[in-house]
């Protein structure tokens, strides 16, 4: 394993985010197409090219947020900020 693969393992390392993903900051409120079908949720988590999203309670009960235990990862180019 080489030392890049061993920084990204540790529960505390630093990942650095890509420009395209510089406005989704944790916590905010964003809108996203999910197999054909709208979602909002909340960043729980940002990656270098997605983030991790928390269906939003109104989307909780829908089929694909059952399925997914609450979660997606969805990459920032398919994300909307909601003001």
């Amino acid at each position: 394993m080489g030392d890049a693969a061993k920084k990204s393992n540790g529960k505390n390392s630093i990942i650095e985010v890509s420009k395209l993903g510089e406005p989704f900051k944790k916590n905010c409120h964003v809108s996203f197409v999910f197999h054909r079908h709208h979602f909002q949720g909340v960043i729980e988590k940002q990656l270098k090219n997605s983030a991790i999203i928390d269906f939003d309670s109104e989307f909780s009960q829908s089929s694909t947020a059952q399925e997914l235990k609450q979660k997606v990862v969805i990459s920032y180019a398919k994300l909307k900020l909601i003001n």
